[in-house]
């Protein structure tokens, strides 16, 4: 069982990203033509903390890497998504949707929430991921 956020959460998380089918099936496009790769800015609390960044590099329906980090310069994300511990923690639990959260503004998105939008299945398929193997979490 994988700790959130961690190194070895990230790489559970870049399997299960490439063993699903809904994602291959859904990505084909994202990423493409386009930067598709995220950074996802994870803020104090909850038992975390200190900011921590995970970095998902992914198109055409494949996850590349997948990291965690302290120090995000010199990465080339086309999203830059800020929210707290506890709502990404619900996301990943499975008790909130990624994209509601970004439309009901839990997290904050630099890059083009069009093109989520528009890929907003791939995406929901990615979020899914998250079932695909056991977590503990911080705080409990």
């Amino acid at each position: 069982m994988a700790l959130y956020p961690s190194q070895e959460w990230c790489e559970e998380w870049r399997t299960a990203v490439n063993d699903d089918a809904a994602v291959r099936a859904t990505g084909a496009r994202w990423g493409v033509d386009f930067n598709g790769n995220w950074l996802f800015e994870v803020t104090p609390g909850g038992g975390l903390e200190d900011t921590v960044y995970i970095y998902l590099a992914v198109s055409a329906g494949e996850c590349h890497e997948a990291r965690m980090m302290n120090d995000p310069s010199g990465l080339d994300a086309g999203f830059h998504v800020i929210g707290s511990y506890a709502d990404f923690k619900e996301v990943v639990k499975g008790e909130r949707d990624f994209i509601a959260g970004v439309v009901k503004r839990r997290f904050r998105v630099q890059g083009d929430v069009g093109k989520i939008m528009l890929h907003s299945r791939f995406v929901r398929a990615v979020a899914n991921t998250f079932g695909a193997f056991e977590s503990e979490y911080l705080g409990e």
